[in-house]
This record gives structure tokens, sequence and C-alpha cells, in this order.
């Protein structure tokens, strides 16, 4: 890992660490400036993943970088066992249980749900194996972003019970990258 990018965590974990009210625009800044700090690890583990080349092609989508590859980086079953070690999965219920009940949808196209891939994403969320669950959980993450970053959403104190569980897993799973690019 470069120094740059060593001074970048320490900076972004720095200002990640100052918000400390739980009032929902500290919640949204804290999800905004973690995913931002997540944005740098994998694009930092996709790097070191291209020049030890355990790469399977040559390009990919921020999608897959944020996603697939972070799988493939930390491994599933690490990821996996960071979320249990962290009390993680009775996070990972909630936000499968906001699927479920309708609450929340995490798969949008032009703001219209996609329920049928919602569905699918709350019973990967819920299954036993390694794989498909970590991948369920940062494709969680990587949507979220996508929707608070290109939607026309305003504060609803109802999001705080997406954010708040979402947060830690995304806390979680930022821990082990960091661990994991030393």
């Amino acid at each position: 890992m470069t120094e740059e990018t060593k001074k970048y965590i320490e900076t972004w974990t720095t200002k990640i660490s100052s918000y400390k009210n739980d009032d929902l625009g500290t919640l949204f800044d804290k999800y905004t400036a973690l995913y931002t700090l997540y944005d740098r690890l994998y694009n930092e583990s996709f790097k070191q993943m291209k020049e030890s080349n355990n790469l399977t092609k040559s390009r990919y989508s921020d999608f897959e970088k944020a996603t697939k590859l972070v799988v493939d980086f930390n491994s599933a079953t690490d990821i996996v066992s960071k979320l249990k070690e962290n009390n993680n999965f009775e996070d990972i219920n909630i936000i499968a249980d906001l699927i479920r009940n309708d609450i929340f949808h995490i798969n949008l196209a032009d703001g219209v749900s996609k329920k049928d891939i919602d569905i699918e994403l709350m019973n990967n969320l819920e299954n036993e194996n390694p794989t498909i669950k970590a991948q369920a959980s940062v494709s969680t993450i990587y949507n979220v972003r996508c929707n608070m970053q290109h939607g026309e959403k305003h504060f609803e104190e109802s999001q705080r019970m997406l954010l708040e569980p979402l947060i830690r897993i995304l806390e979680t799973i930022v821990e082990l990258q960091k661990e994991k690019l030393k």
C-alpha cells in the first residue's frame, strides 16, 4: 500500500470518527464518508490484484470492483466470519426484513423498485453460503450508495432503519479491507 493511501485512510478514518451525533443528517454524512473510504480501499485492492495477476479479465466496472472483487480480495469466508464476529448478522437480518416488508427498495431503475431483484437480494442476504451472503452484503452497500447519490430523496426518519445497520456492516467490511491491504 502506498504512503498516499495510508494517509488517505488516516484522514478519512479521523473524519468518520468525528461523527458522534445520531441525527439523520449525521448518519447520511457518516455513510457517505465511510463509502468514500471503502471506494479508495476497493480500488487499492483492485490495483494489488492487477499487479499480482489475480484478475480474470482486463476491465471491471465500478460495481464489479465494489462487489465481486471485494469478495475475491478478502475471501467470502473471511467477510462472513468478520460480519459474524462483529454481530452484523443481526444487521443483515434487519435489512432483509426491511426488504421483505416492503419498507425499503434497494434496487431501483429510474426511481422504480425492481421488486424481483430485491427479493433475490433478500434471499441472498439470508443465504448460508458465504459467497452468496458476502456478495449480497457488498451489493447492498453499493446500491444504497447509488440511491443516495443519484436519487431525489429527502431525509425521512424511517431511513434510519436502513442506515444504522448498513453503517455497522460497512464499518466491518472497511476494517477487514484495511487489515487485508496492510
